[in-house]
């Protein structure tokens, strides 16, 4: 039997996942909507009360991984892997963390603030002030390149541990329960 993940960080982790890639897309897409436009204006919204919600679901996300043990990895992964994998993940949470926030701050430099998913505003504490706006928004984009790239190698890790490494360290994150491969 493979020892899991507790079902709060698998839960945490693939509603991370949904909200990162609805993220990804949104934010390709937005930049090239006409500006001063309601269209823009409804998927900059949305795209930033996503962040925020990832911002708060990844805080969750690291209260549980601290309060429950990850399971141990199988002898068959190298020292090598398992110091890539723990390197990996930790610069993964770190961005995860780090671009949302400043995505948030930026917005804090702007007029606008943020309307979450139109229930309430979170107003820009501070005036406007195109240079700590852009200096936060730059890092948002490094942070979201570099999140672009750790998930893609993140997805390729899961495909050769499940198709070509058959080790089961994909089924610790899984949803599902595995049928017995009798």
């Amino acid at each position: 039997m493979v020892e899991k993940y507790h079902k709060s960080i698998i839960t945490l982790h693939w509603l991370i996942a949904i909200i990162v890639l609805i993220l990804i897309a949104l934010g390709l897409n937005m930049v090239d909507i006409e500006r001063r436009t309601p269209e823009r204006a409804f998927y900059y919204n949305l795209h930033k009360s996503f962040g925020v919600t990832l911002l708060l679901l990844m805080m969750a996300r690291i209260y549980f991984r601290i309060k429950f043990k990850s399971p141990p990895l199988p002898s068959s992964v190298s020292i090598l892997q398992q110091t890539v994998a723990k390197a990996s993940h930790f610069i993964l949470y770190l961005s995860l963390v780090l671009m949302p926030l400043s995505g948030l701050i930026a917005s804090q430099f702007t007029k606008y603030g943020v309307k979450y998913f139109g229930l309430f505003k979170i107003p820009p504490l501070f005036s406007e002030n195109k240079y700590y706006y852009d200096l936060f928004q730059n890092l948002h984009k490094v942070f979201a390149i570099v999140i672009m790239i750790i998930v893609s190698i993140h997805i390729l890790a899961a495909f050769k541990h499940m198709l070509v490494d058959r080790d089961d360290i994909f089924q610790r994150i899984s949803l599902f329960k595995r049928k017995n491969r009798n």
